[in-house]
C-alpha cells in the first residue's frame, strides 16, 4: 500500500466501471435519498408568478430535450455522434472480450492502425459501412443495419 504503484492504482476508477464487464453492463452508482432530507432545495411548481419573476420562457416549460434539439438544427448531428459512440463503445469492449489490441486487430481487418482509430473513435463521425464490416468479421460477428 506504500508504494507508488498501490498510490496510482488506488486512485483509478476503472476497476469500478469495469465491475459488471462479464455480464456486459454498465456499472450503475446508485444514491440512498434519506426520507426527510433537511436542508435540501426541493423542485417547485412552474406558476406563472414563478416564470415571470425568473425569467423563464413559457414555450418551453413542459417541452424534451429533443424537442430543443430539433430546434436548434441540432438533432440529426446529436444523434449521428451518439450512435457513433455506441458503436465505438461496442467494438472497444468486443476489443476486450477477444483480447485484442489495436494493432492485432488492425492486422486482422487488412487496415492501417490509423483507419481503426478513426472507426473507435467516438468523436469521428465519418465511418463506411465496408470499414465496420471488416470489424465484425475480425471479431467474429455480423453487422446488421437497421433504419427506424
Amino acid at each position: 500500500m506504500g508504494n507508488a504503484f498501490n498510490a496510482r492504482q488506488s486512485d483509478r476508477t476503472s476497476s469500478v466501471h469495469r465491475a459488471g464487464r462479464g455480464v456486459s453492463t454498465v456499472a450503475r452508482v446508485h444514491q440512498k435519498i434519506a426520507e426527510d432530507p433537511k436542508g435540501r432545495p426541493r423542485p417547485r411548481p412552474a406558476t406563472p408568478a414563478r416564470v415571470e419573476a425568473e425569467g423563464l420562457n413559457p414555450a418551453h416549460l413542459g417541452s424534451d430535450f429533443e424537442d430543443f434539439l430539433k430546434e436548434e438544427g441540432l438533432f440529426e448531428t446529436v444523434q449521428v455522434l451518439a450512435v457513433k459512440k455506441v458503436i465505438a463503445y461496442k467494438l472497444v469492449e468486443l476489443m476486450r472480450q477477444e483480447h485484442l489490441t489495436k494493432d492485432a486487430l488492425a492486422k486482422r481487418m487488412r487496415t492501417s492502425r490509423a483507419a481503426l482509430d478513426r472507426l473507435l473513435d467516438p468523436a469521428n463521425p465519418s465511418v463506411t459501412l465496408a470499414t465496420l464490416g471488416k470489424a465484425a468479421c475480425a471479431l467474429k460477428r455480423t453487422l446488421r443495419v437497421e433504419l427506424s
